[in-house]
């Protein structure tokens, strides 16, 4: 079996994430923090499987939202250490397991929510599968990825910029939208590994494991995130990321 990729336990990815998302002017919590929070089903009193938790910190928003019970899941035992040491509310738990190994999960759950991990993985269709099997009749799932338009360019060199200027002005790059396949970017680290999918991969995907499409959003960028980081204008032209919000179909009884 193919081993799951693990970029947070490599000693040189996981320190330069941290200080990236210690800063506080980062895309994480400038802009998809808050856009996905505002699309959030009432967890109050449900159960939530938070997938591709990392440190936590939305696992114990939940908690502290009311939520009955939270089960965060990461691939990286450094994110999981550092989640345990921030954690004090003892309706969440932290389990060390890749997304590939979902099936192994036997509770429901009302609410999968997941941030900015699915495009690192590379069996989409049997991911969604097995979130439709771990949900309850009707239950949400709420994720965010990269957008497709950002992750679409294939660079044989690894890297990771999409664009190109002229005369002063961004035009970003669309070569290989079609492409469905792998994508290997010297991110943090060399070789960060990331699966492109295009939009109808991506929402028939969720159609045909019987889901409806409750909301479709593309970030967009906010006057305050601007004011502190000008780059993020440039979201008007290319979105950073892509949120959606499904729902399982209800069980016939």
């Amino acid at each position: 079996m193919k081993q799951p990729q693990n970029v947070y336990d490599n000693v040189e990815f996981f320190e330069k994430y941290n200080e990236m998302r210690q800063s506080k002017l980062n895309a994480n919590e400038l802009i998809e923090i808050p856009e996905i929070k505002a699309m959030l089903p009432n967890v109050k009193n449900k159960t939530v499987l938070d997938l591709g938790c990392g440190a936590g910190g939305m696992s114990r928003f939940f908690a502290e939202k009311g939520a009955k019970k939270v089960v965060g899941l990461d691939v990286s035992q450094n994110m999981l250490s550092l989640a345990k040491q921030l954690t004090t509310q003892d309706s969440v738990e932290f389990i060390q397991l890749p997304m590939e190994q979902l099936s192994k999960i036997k509770q429901k759950f009302d609410i999968v929510f997941s941030s900015l991990a699915f495009h690192y993985i590379e069996n989409f269709k049997k991911l969604i599968k097995d979130i439709s099997n771990l949900l309850n009749s009707g239950g949400v799932l709420l994720f965010s990825q990269e957008h497709p338009i950002a992750t679409a360019p294939i660079f044989n060199d690894g890297s990771a910029s999409s664009y190109i200027e002229v005369e002063g002005k961004r035009y970003y790059l669309l070569s290989d939208y079609n492409n469905n396949s792998q994508r290997v970017l010297n991110w943090m680290a060399d070789s960060t590994i990331k699966y492109h999918r295009n939009f109808s991969t991506i929402l028939n995907t969720l159609i045909e494991n019987k889901f409806s499409i409750l909301e479709v959003k593309e970030s967009q960028p906010e006057k305050n995130a601007v004011k502190l980081v000008s780059k993020y204008k440039y979201q008007i032209d290319r979105p950073y990321f892509l949120y959606i919000k499904a729902q399982k179909a209800e069980e016939k009884k």
